[in-house]
């Protein structure tokens, strides 16, 4: 076909190799014997190897430190089946320890096996600093810091909201602390997951024991499993004995985030933990008994995540046991005016600055946007405005100095309505002389006027002053 003949002239053999050049993966072609054939300049670049030094020999003259046994090219090679996402750790010629994710395929030629290409994506710094956040949340296996939970600092007192749903799940969530049920929560991202989560710890029986969190959606599954269940020497290249997270919470909380980004052999180990109270780290025969309360959220429906497989039915029945669905902002503007204020008092205390408030017509225009960033979008509007007001009151001239995310394309695109005098003035007549005709059809009693609007009574004594209604 025109097409196929097109293709193979634009695919040449130096074009091959400025395409693999480009990529952000290393890239490496071996032959059947195992010899490098191709070695892309990411691959030069985080091993330290020049191209020209390596090509021509075999990957264990170049990688001292892998046998045969270890080495997924060879393995690929033999076997002629390809090998996916796996977590390699060793040190090249020059000493340098070197951690991938790697995808090993064969190469073939009329069914015949000629060598193999593997894939290879560096992530020591995101493993290093993994590891790091779990030696300060754990401290260290020390037992005489573990009570001390690194980072832990929420409980139910911080959670803002006068909303009845939000109030509901802390009454709700309160009961569930004095257990030890497994509590899965949904909430879009920004809704404070993880402030919740760390208010069933402290107000549990549990406070003085460790809280670890682990995010499920950073990590490839292949380190996520070890992070998670520890590793025994020998069961990878570069492994050692040591313990998982789930033994590193031993007696307290273990936060899962995400957990939505779980493949589904990490799932059904998990359901193991859930079901028995054990854990067995990768590589060996010996079951470890844990006592840990899991924690879940998930940033999408169970409900969509179960029919579309994502989550195994029977881990969420597990998980599942305390459910609760945080809403969004947008499902909560009444709270918008107490979190604005919560936001300038932490940022007054934080930037040593004197802020008094913040105008009506901000409030306002608050009040309309949908805030698809939630509570954290809302914090880090605040946090922003507050690095151009020293004193006095946040106004919406201020609002030009934004200059990130949705909150700003808003302002932008909504500037004639907020800027239109007479558009504005008709708003607020329109809103004024509706919520008189609510409070006149209860004789002037504001909770049932409240109640009929679907708000809080504060909420609404909150637009009687504004629109300077008796």
């Amino acid at each position: 076909m025109p097409e196929q003949h097109d293709l193979k002239n634009i695919l040449s053999l130096e074009s091959i190799k400025n395409i693999f050049d480009t990529l952000d993966e290393g890239i490496l072609i071996v032959d059947r014997e195992c010899r490098i054939m191709f070695y892309n300049r990411t691959l030069s670049h985080f091993e330290g190897l020049d191209a020209s030094l390596v090509v021509g020999k075999t990957i264990f003259e170049v990688f001292p430190s892998i046998t045969p046994e270890e080495s997924t090219l060879y393995r690929v090679v033999m076997t002629g089946k390809p090998i996916k996402g796996r977590f390699q750790q060793y040190f090249n010629y020059k000493g340098k320890q070197i951690k991938t994710v790697n995808t090993t395929i064969p190469i073939t030629d009329r069914s015949e096996i000629i060598g193999a290409l593997e894939v290879s994506r560096d992530i020591s710094v995101i493993l290093d600093l993994s590891e790091k956040v779990v030696n300060l949340q754990q401290g260290f296996g020390c037992k005489s810091t573990r009570s001390k939970n690194v980072g832990l600092k929420y409980n139910f007192d911080n959670i803002i909201g006068k909303n009845n749903r939000i109030q509901e799940i802390i009454g709700i969530l309160k009961k569930a602390s004095q257990t030890t049920s497994s509590i899965l929560i949904y909430g879009e991202t920004g809704t404070g997951k993880e402030l919740f989560a760390q208010s069933i710890h402290n107000a549990s029986p549990r406070k003085n024991m460790p809280f670890i969190a682990q995010n499920c959606a950073t990590l490839p599954e292949s380190i996520l499993e070890g992070i998670l269940f520890g590793t025994t020497r020998g069961s990878f290249t570069g492994a050692i004995d040591k313990p998982g997270l789930f033994e590193q919470a031993d007696g307290g909380t273990i936060l899962l985030d995400e957990i939505n980004n779980m493949g589904h052999a990490l799932q059904t180990k998990l359901l193991r933990v859930l079901q028995e109270g054990v854990v067995r780290r990768l590589g060996d025969v010996t079951d470890i008994p844990v006592d840990v309360r899991i924690i879940a959220t998930t940033n999408e429906k169970p409900s969509k995540l179960l029919e579309s497989g994502k989550l195994k039915q029977d881990l969420f029945f597990r998980l599942s046991v305390i459910y609760v669905e945080i809403p969004p902002l947008r499902e909560r503007r009444e709270d918008i005016y107490d979190l604005v204020y919560y936001f300038i008092k932490k940022y007054n205390e934080k930037f040593n600055k004197n802020v008094s408030g913040i105008q009506e017509d901000v409030i306002d225009i608050f009040q309309e946007y949908t805030w698809p960033g939630n509570v954290r979008e809302l914090e880090h509007v605040i946090e922003a405005l507050m690095n151009y007001v020293d004193e006095g009151q946040i106004k919406r001239e201020h609002l030009r100095f934004l200059s990130f995310g949705a909150f700003k394309n808003y302002i932008e695109k909504e500037t004639p309505v907020f800027t239109g005098v007479q558009f504005k003035k008709r708003i607020f007549d329109y809103e004024k002389n509706l919520i008189v005709e609510v409070i006149n059809s209860t004789q002037g009693n504001i909770t049932k006027a409240a109640q009929k609007m679907g708000i809080k009574r504060q909420l609404l004594q909150y637009y009687m002053k504004k629109y300077g209604i008796r």
